[in-house]
């Protein structure tokens, strides 16, 4: 597959960086060091506090395979729920909160799920005496079952904090085969699931849908939607970056990314590449490098590589290069970094 089939048909999910803090919360919480992983993973802790970052959600769901696998815990995606903080998606948990009701606070969600994750999208299925919150799929788009747990548990935790206890979920359905436990899951939504169902939704009563919210503010809530949308304007104005910056990825799979080359993969000049770029405040160079020491990192926690091998899949022709970079990136030399990662 060339480097133009490829920028074509794989489009790259994010979900807000502030997910894997919490995930990495939880981690810590259960006596294993989340900040070994993350090196491991190659994210930088710094990312996780900044209210504007997004992670790639392959990488998100790496973090989520480990988090299951050190810990052992099958339902840690319930108990992330207890880590997410009220600025956790942005303005978007603040408008949650003072929303009119639950309902009104799904058509929030619906509207604005993409702050948290454009892996799949929202709607809500309206019924005679129950209606849904639905977390649809998008084809050829994947995530972790424990990313669902955690929001099912952060939409219910939500709803019946604010609501003093009094509007809790009537059923829900989960794509995710029964855990060997499912006593967790019992104990914190206290109604029938539905295991291996053909898609996720949580059900509330119609009638608990329009309880008011004890916390409701009108004013306020409109004034974090605003927000709300300027934050998406952040995230348009670095889109054609965030593309770029996969296709750079690719071309490094394939060997040395050329500028030529990523800007024939967008039907475009290099010198038109380079002007978008501009316009979101990035070049190619900068794109370039910022893989390169992502993937550094990747590269070096590998103990099939030796560090001759990760100067070339990075694309440099010289490891002398490479040294001097990574030096510049981290403060020590790669054959340093791979001794200290044994240490």
């Amino acid at each position: 597959m060339t480097l133009k089939d490829k920028s074509i048909t794989k489009v790259e999910s994010t979900t807000i960086a502030s997910w894997a803090l919490a995930v990495c919360r939880t981690i810590d919480a259960a006596g294993i060091d989340s900040q070994k992983i993350l090196d491991e993973l190659a994210i930088e802790p710094s990312v996780l506090i900044d209210p504007h970052a997004r992670l790639p959600v392959s990488q998100m769901t790496q973090l989520w395979r480990k988090a299951v696998l050190l810990t052992g815990d099958e339902a840690i995606g319930l108990k992330v729920a207890n880590f997410v903080q009220p600025t956790s998606f942005n303005a978007l948990s603040f408008s949650l909160l003072v929303s009119e009701s639950l309902s009104d606070a799904w058509a929030r969600v619906k509207r604005y799920y993409a702050i948290i994750s454009n892996v799949l999208e929202m709607d809500i299925e309206h019924g005679e005496h129950e209606s849904a919150l639905c977390f649809n799929k998008i084809a050829e788009r994947h995530y972790a079952d424990e990313a669902i747990d955690a929001f099912m548990a952060t939409s219910y935790l939500m709803a019946f904090q604010v609501s003093h206890g009094q509007v809790t979920p009537c059923r829900l359905e989960l794509e995710r085969r029964q855990p060997f436990d499912s006593k967790p899951f019992n104990d914190l939504f206290n109604c029938p699931i539905k295991y291996a169902a053909n898609s996720n939704k949580i059900y509330y009563f119609n009638s608990d849908l329009q309880q008011p919210f004890p916390s409701a503010n009108r004013q306020l809530a409109l004034s974090n939607d605003e927000a709300i949308q300027a934050y998406f304007q952040t995230i348009s104005q670095h889109a054609f970056s965030m593309k770029v910056t996969e296709a750079i990825t690719i071309a490094m799979s394939l060997g040395n990314p050329l500028r030529d080359t990523v800007a024939q993969s967008f039907h475009m000049s290099s010198r038109n590449l380079q002007r978008k770029l501009r316009q979101e405040g990035t070049s190619f160079s900068e794109l370039v490098e910022n893989v390169r020491k992502e993937l550094a990192i990747k590269y070096l926690t590998n103990d099939q590589l030796a560090v001759i091998d990760v100067s070339f899949r990075l694309g440099f022709k010289d490891p002398s290069n490479f040294t001097r970079a990574f030096k510049r990136w981290y403060g020590l030399s790669p054959l340093q970094y791979k001794q200290q990662k044994v240490k």
